[in-house]
Formats: structure tokens, sequence, C-alpha cells
């Protein structure tokens, strides 16, 4: 990728942070824009890895998104803003090495693999510990209580928003970027993959269930992604759905039942059965 010229400087007349760049996400600002915002934003905070701050401003954006609801809410539009940008960026914005316009995929790519791990929240008390004696300490056990399901909600409803970050990088192509391989096609399509196939394969088998739910949006898309016509790679996708399905069977509780079919399983089913794999 080698970059573009930007038209102009931003227009923006207000200090360029966190909440301006998620701003200029969710209102679409025009790609030159957006990279002269992230180059400001660059310059005033160095690091090694100035551009983590970025993509956490552009996921927030995917969630704050007000024109869908949580389940719908495609994050599609907004990688291709932050890759647009990026073709803009020059030779002096580095992030892990890597210079100027691949700087950006690079920096998308080191985010997803940190937050495909799911860590749930600890219980704000120990079961060893002894029994609260009077009614004040119940009452502040209990809001505390309140405040970690809520904090655990919200957790799971981020986990779900990566893993749908991470399925839209795979099916635009952002996870091959930069790769020094990427001339020799077959070894850059299975090495681009390898941590997404990886991640769905795992995912299911994990204990709790927002893991299935995140291993299901990157499983549909390694199947949507996949090259058609090959029978092992068909029969090991058809063997795994099955295992998603029998898992989400396993859940009892309908409120459960709802939050795991976010992403319909059997959606996922029918694309793969419609030939794309």
């Amino acid at each position: 990728m080698v970059a573009q010229q930007p038209n102009h400087t931003h227009p923006l007349n207000i200090p360029v942070n966190h909440n301006t760049l998620r701003e200029g996400f969710l209102q679409g600002l025009d790609s030159s824009t957006v990279a002269s915002m992230i180059q400001t934003h660059v310059v005033s905070n160095p690091s090694s890895t100035p551009l983590s701050p970025v993509i956490d401003a552009l996921f927030e954006a995917t969630l704050a998104d007000p024109s869908t609801s949580f389940n719908n809410r495609d994050p599609h539009p907004y990688l291709r803003r932050f890759l647009d940008a990026s073709t803009y960026f020059p030779s002096s914005i580095v992030h892990a090495g890597v210079s100027g316009p691949l700087a950006g995929p690079r920096a998308l790519q080191m985010q997803i693999r940190k937050y495909s791990m799911w860590m749930p929240s600890q219980p704000t008390t120990s079961p060893c510990s002894p029994p609260h004696s009077s009614s004040s300490s119940s009452s502040s056990s209990i809001s505390d209580e309140m405040q970690r399901i809520a904090s655990d909600r919200q957790k799971r409803k981020d986990h779900i928003q990566w893993a749908r970050i991470h399925a839209a990088a795979l099916e635009l192509g952002i996870l091959n970027m930069g790769r020094a391989d990427a001339d020799n096609t077959a070894y850059a399509y299975a090495m681009s993959r390898a941590f997404s196939e990886m991640m769905a394969r795992d995912a299911v088998w994990e204990c709790d269930e927002v893991e299935w739910v995140a291993g299901i949006y990157v499983l549909r898309a390694v199947i949507r992604t996949a090259i058609r016509g090959d029978r092992r790679q068909r029969d090991e996708y058809d063997e795994l759905l099955r295992t998603y399905e029998r898992r989400w069977k396993e859940i009892k509780d309908e409120a459960r039942q709802a939050l795991v079919t976010v992403c319909p399983l059997f959606n996922c089913a029918f694309l793969y059965s419609d030939g794309n794999a």
C-alpha cells in the first residue's frame, strides 16, 4: 500500500482526542480528514503502538451507532473507513515496527488478537469469606454484586463485538495485509486464516457460552471466505457446525439462548450448505 496525499487537513477546531476520534468514525468523515486527525493524535501521544487508542475509539464507534440495535451493529463500514484513512498514513506513523499505510491494518490485527480471549469478571467475594454480620455490609455486598453483574454484562457485549470485528476483518482481507508472503497466494491464504480457524475451533469447547457466540461469528466468516471445492475443509466445517449446534442445545435458560442466537447458528449452516465452502 502506498500512502495517498490528503486533499486537506482536518477542519475541526477542537483538540483531537479519544472522543473526537470516535465521533469522526461515527459521523463518517472523509478519509483524509480522519487520517489527519489520527496523525495529530499520534504526534501528541507518541509510543511504540500509537494506533492502539485509535482502534479503541473505532471499537467504541461500532458500539455507539444509534441507528441500529446491538444485535445488528455491523462493523464492516467502520473498518472500511479506518482502512481508507490508513491509505493516507505517512511513513512517520509507525505501529509495532510497521510504517505508513500498513500501520493501520497492523494495529487492528494486534487488537483483534488481544481481545479474542475471554476474561470473566471475578466475584466480589470469595466463597471462603466469612458471612457479614451487619445489614450495612450486606447492602454493600448486594450493591457490589449488582455492579459486578452489570460490568460482566457489558464485558460480554464487548467480547461479542470484538468477534464481529474479527469476522469483518477476515472478510475484508485485513488479516492478510502487511504479510511478507502476500505474493504466495496459497500460503498467505492459509496463514491469514490460521488464527481465526483456531479461535473458532477452540471457542466451542469453552465453559462460557459467550465464547460460543464469539466463535460462531468468526466461524461464519471463516466459512464465507473459504476456497470452494476443498472437500476435506468442507467436512471439517460441517462437523464444527454440528458441534456448535449441540452446545447450543445444552443451554436450558431461554434468556441465555437468546444471547447465543444473536448470531443465528442455522444461518451459518445455510450459508455453508449453499456452496460457499
